[in-house]
């Protein structure tokens, strides 16, 4: 996926920088794009179709989509802003609703095996069109800002866990994802191997190299991201299990 490649390419976003204004730089970063957490199932089968489009026709996974995480995750969508049209997903599962597919293949870490871990997975961005060479990178990075704040200010999260093929592990570490050295073939994902990769969230973004990308994920007021309010309900539908879910991550 060229998004990758795009998204580590970005090395200006390990300095930060306001204009002589005190604007942001980083704060037309996203700008034509719309980013938010599905919360009803019509956008939550738009994010499934932008995933089918990409697991299963441009990467030939043959892999279901829906799959049996679905129902107890949520998706993230990006969508054209002026269009409307979908453009990429990122799903996001809670461990306090079970073992993670992670663990399909991996034994967690103890410190892991908790109802404040999250994992972040099926990461995908349609395939860009010509002369439109920013959309994997916005795509990108506006995901995972929408992640980022969406799992610390909204669950409370302590930790994330997600798992890598070996030529995209580099563009997770610039995103301060740590490695774990624990590797394993990922059958779902035509069996290739994927190591374990880890962020813990109390101790993310605080080295001076860190800088940019603290300053475009918390400081810099992106209004292309939408997010909730409250927590919204896990899988396609609209029910919610709000305070529970966050007790249970205080716990």
């Amino acid at each position: 996926m060229p998004e990758y490649q795009q998204l580590r390419d970005n090395q200006w976003l390990t300095s930060s920088g306001r204009t002589e204004l005190g604007r942001s730089l980083y704060a037309d970063l996203l700008q034509g794009f719309q980013f938010s957490v599905c919360q009803t199932p019509e956008a939550f089968e738009a994010a499934l179709d932008v995933r089918r489009r990409v697991y299963k026709g441009s990467c030939g996974y043959d892999v279901p989509v829906p799959d049996g995480y679905d129902h107890r995750s949520w998706l993230l969508l990006a969508e054209n802003a002026a269009s409307a049209e979908p453009v990429g997903t990122m799903r996001v599962t809670p461990r306090m609703g079970g073992r993670l597919e992670a663990e399909e293949y991996f034994s967690l870490p103890p410190r892991l095996r908790s109802p404040r871990t999250v994992e972040m997975s099926r990461f995908a961005i349609v395939p860009g069109r010509p002369k439109v060479d920013r959309l994997p990178t916005a795509v990108s990075l506006g995901l995972f800002k929408l992640m980022m704040r969406f799992v610390t200010e909204r669950l409370g999260a302590a930790h994330i866990v997600m798992c890598a093929r070996e030529e995209r592990i580099w563009t997770f570490e610039w995103l301060r994802f740590q490695r774990t050295g624990i590797v394993a073939r990922y059958a779902i994902l035509g069996n290739v191997e994927h190591e374990l990769l880890t962020m813990d969230l109390g101790n993310r973004l605080h080295d001076r190299g860190d800088l940019g990308l603290a300053e475009f994920l918390f400081d810099t007021e992106h209004p292309e991201i939408k997010l909730p309010a409250i927590q919204p309900g896990l899988g396609p539908t609209v029910e919610t299990m709000g305070q529970s879910f966050l007790l249970a991550m205080s716990a």
